[in-house]
């Protein structure tokens, strides 16, 4: 791995984790309203702000992982533009905001809503930078994957899978960096926990190893032997850790779930009595990794037979 794809590939880690935190905050926020949205102009900006970072996130990995130019200078002058503009119209609102009075200085922060303000006005300038610098952008930002050949409802299927999956694993890896702040290891339903901490952690590991591999296979030395065993090493802890919270949900219900442990981080589990989030957890893992599994074997073979059936020249 070069020195610059690894440059790439750290800078993405710390964009994930960075728009997981403003993630969980802004669902947060979110959350706050979502009896009726009452407050949706209020609370909208403020959710959306947050959001940006995950944006961010998506336009970055997209640039790293599109080998065609013609392709990446177009995403990146589509995203540069959603910054401007997304960016632009959410501090005009956060401005309108805090001009009527509806936001509370230091209400969720120490800078709040200072704090929403700089992440639009960053998104902004970043926006405008490269849109200008469209051409050093591309040249200092590297690819960092080498794909194969796709159908096209794998594609559709993945990202659509790709979508959820980010959302639930950052959200969850910002809740697991905020656990000083709510864990409790004396109550006795603690340790029925323990599974869904281990998925939280899981579900990110499996993205990081992902970005890894294909920064580290960027050029066609595929180890494919050792790729497939540690894929079937995550399927297979993915299926077993996901099937016990699952069982557990079943025997226990949410009662001790949401009382005791995970009120905080569920919100939506504790307004409407339901496990949403673990079962999320459980069954996140085990969807994306089987069909990751199944689509690659299934492309691979595919590219395997139409090279054998070509005619040679």
């Amino acid at each position: 791995m070069s020195k610059k794809t690894l440059i790439a590939f750290l800078v993405e880690i710390a964009l994930y984790i960075i728009a997981g935190l403003a993630f969980y905050q802004g669902f947060h926020y979110f959350m706050a309203d979502v009896d009726g949205f009452k407050h949706i102009l209020k609370v909208g900006p403020m959710f959306l702000s947050c959001f940006m970072l995950t944006y961010l996130l998506f336009a970055y990995y997209y640039l790293t992982h599109q080998p065609n130019e013609e392709k990446r200078a177009k995403t990146l002058r589509f995203n540069g533009f959603g910054f401007i503009v997304l960016g632009g119209l959410l501090l005009v609102l956060i401005i309108v905001n805090i001009i009527l009075g509806n936001y509370e200085f230091g209400y969720n922060s120490l800078i709040f809503p200072v704090d929403l303000i700089l992440i639009d006005v960053v998104m902004i300038a970043l926006g405008v930078f490269i849109t200008l610098k469209k051409a050093w952008v591309l040249e200092k930002i590297p690819v960092i994957c080498r794909e194969y050949s796709k159908p096209k409802w794998v594609v559709i299927v993945g990202r659509t899978l790709g979508f959820i999956y980010v959302w639930v694993a950052e959200y969850f890896l910002a809740a697991l960096l905020m656990a000083p702040t709510y864990i409790d290891v004396t109550t006795s339903t603690f340790g029925h926990t323990i599974p869904l901490y281990i998925l939280m952690v899981f579900m990110s590991l499996v993205l990081f190893w992902h970005e890894f591999y294909l920064a580290w296979t960027k050029e066609k030395e595929m180890r494919q032997d050792f790729a497939l065993a540690i894929r079937i090493i995550g399927l297979c802890f993915a299926t077993t850790i996901g099937l016990v919270v699952l069982i557990i949900d079943l025997a226990i219900g949410h009662t001790y779930y949401i009382s005791h442990n995970l009120q905080c981080i569920l919100p939506i589990d504790y307004m409407i009595s339901k496990n949403i989030g673990p079962r999320l957890l459980a069954l996140c893992p085990m969807i994306a990794l089987w069909f990751n599994f199944i689509a690659s074997k299934t492309c691979i073979a595919k590219a395997n037979k139409q090279e054998v059936t070509e005619p040679l020249s």
